[in-house]
């Protein structure tokens, strides 16, 4: 998927009016160095001097981790702008034209753009159901952040000293987090609607499971920022809203035996809900977990 990500980075096309050389900088997030040999092969097959490629291997584990140490290397090379897209991502041909449009033209800290999911096989409409993306009216103002497909001021990023939080490491949400600090900081965020990835979905996360599991972490980090930010009008709106869907999924799992897009509506609001209602029992669900 890496090799993929960087092919389509490579095939995109650059309007060279608005942007200058382009530095990709991988940040290996693995003691074994497993995406070393991907890299060294791309280096040595690209043949543009506009694309200039760089690893780095840094093994002290975790999301927040890692997502720092690729701001920390991308500084040094000073660029504009910064840009990260999710090693399970590809990219649309005018993905970067339209991220830099849409930054510079509303003189922006931040823009964003979809991740529309790509399924590796087959899947059921009721498991296609349970991966949805944003879509928002291009170039408005939205007020969260997604890292999967994101550019973002470099300026900014240095003046605030902006990091990504340790406490996420393991939780994920270290983004939506990220995009909380981001605004208390007076940064501006933008929607691009054409700047198009499209996230692979192996065939091992299509399924239920990992859809509860995912709506269960969901809901619990969500109420989890909710607490770190003192939020509690927002905590017990979120707590009764969890108590209403509870009950309704409780009672859409009459609907789960009926082969139709909207089966699993009643489980994944029931694990949403009570994923919700565990963080305010301090219980989180440690999704990115690795021992390695």
């Amino acid at each position: 998927m890496l090799e993929k990500l960087v092919n389509s980075i490579f095939m995109s096309n650059i309007d060279r009016t608005l942007i200058e050389p382009i530095d990709i900088v991988v940040v290996d997030n693995d003691i074994d160095r497993t995406a070393e040999t991907v890299i060294n092969r791309l280096i040595t097959i690209n043949t543009s001097e506009f694309f200039n490629l760089h690893y780095f291997s840094y093994s002290n584990k975790g999301l927040s981790n890692v997502r720092n140490e690729i701001i920390k290397e991308a500084l040094l090379l000073k660029p504009d702008y910064i840009v990260f897209v999710d090693d399970d991502e590809y990219v649309s041909a005018e993905w970067l034209n339209e991220l830099i449009r849409t930054i510079t033209q509303n003189k922006g800290d931040f823009a964003l753009g979809p991740a529309i999911p790509d399924f590796e096989s087959r899947v059921s409409s009721a498991i296609a159901e349970g991966f949805p993306y944003f879509k928002f009216a291009d170039q408005a103002e939205i007020d969260f952040i997604h890292s999967g497909n994101m550019i973002m001021r470099s300026e900014f990023i240095r003046v605030h000293q902006m990091k990504f939080d340790p406490r996420f490491n393991t939780l994920g949400a270290e983004d939506s987090y990220f995009g909380v600090t981001a605004l208390k900081r007076g940064g501006s965020i933008f929607w691009s609607k054409k700047a198009i990835a499209y996230e692979t979905i192996p065939a091992k996360r299509a399924t239920l499971n990992w859809l509860i599991k995912r709506r269960f972490r969901g809901g619990n980090t969500y109420v989890y920022i909710l607490l770190m930010e003192k939020e509690y009008a927002k905590i017990i709106k979120k707590i009764a809203v969890s108590f209403i869907y509870l009950c309704i999924g409780i009672l859409a799992l009459l609907l789960t035996p009926i082969p139709f897009k909207h089966r699993y509506f009643g489980i994944l609001k029931i694990a949403e809900s009570l994923g919700a209602l565990a963080a305010l029992f301090d219980i989180k669900y440690h999704e990115y977990l690795k021992t390695r």
